[in-house]
């Protein structure tokens, strides 16, 4: 997808002006259902997975923007993340969590040099499967968090939901 620059906007101004008010304002506005329709409806993909004992962490790529499309993706996927990952494993009063992160740009390798465990570089930073060169930005989309009653509870930002298990 193209980043959006100052330059674009003049090029499109330029565009508008030859095609008339009307016209302009026809294709701004179905570029703009279009581009809204790919980002909102753009297929997510589970990219990394690790566990220790009742912890997981996921990192997904293209995770739904909208709390409901969070807790859809949950349903969507918790039997995949069972069957493929073997996640949630619960500890033994029955309580497990899941934080599902932001792919982001990617894996990245953790920086060197710094061995201060307060480290900003280090400390914002997830990596996977105890490898330091699968790492990436610390971005926490949701949290899953299920509980020894069998409930489940999602927490998105500030909310927590609660969703049948």
């Amino acid at each position: 997808m193209e980043t959006v620059t100052p330059s674009t906007f003049l090029r499109t101004a330029s565009v508008c002006q030859r095609l008339g008010k009307k016209s302009a304002a026809f294709i701004i506005v179905a570029l703009a259902v279009v581009v809204g329709y790919i980002s909102l409806f753009r297929e997510s993909e589970i990219m990394a997975v690790d566990r220790e004992l009742n912890f997981a962490n996921v990192a997904v790529k293209h995770f739904p923007l909208t709390d409901n499309g969070k807790v859809d993706w949950w349903q969507d996927h918790k039997q995949i993340l069972k069957k493929k990952f073997s996640i949630p494993v619960p500890a033994k009063n029955g309580d497990w969590y899941i934080s599902v992160w932001d792919y982001g740009d990617g894996f990245k390798a953790k920086p060197n040099g710094d061995i201060r465990v307060f480290n900003a570089d280090t400390q914002d930073m997830q990596c996977f499967n105890n490898d330091d060169s699968k790492c990436i930005d610390k971005d926490l989309l949701m949290r899953i968090e299920g509980n020894r009653d069998g409930s489940v509870d999602i927490q998105v930002g500030d909310k927590t939901i609660a969703v049948k298990s």
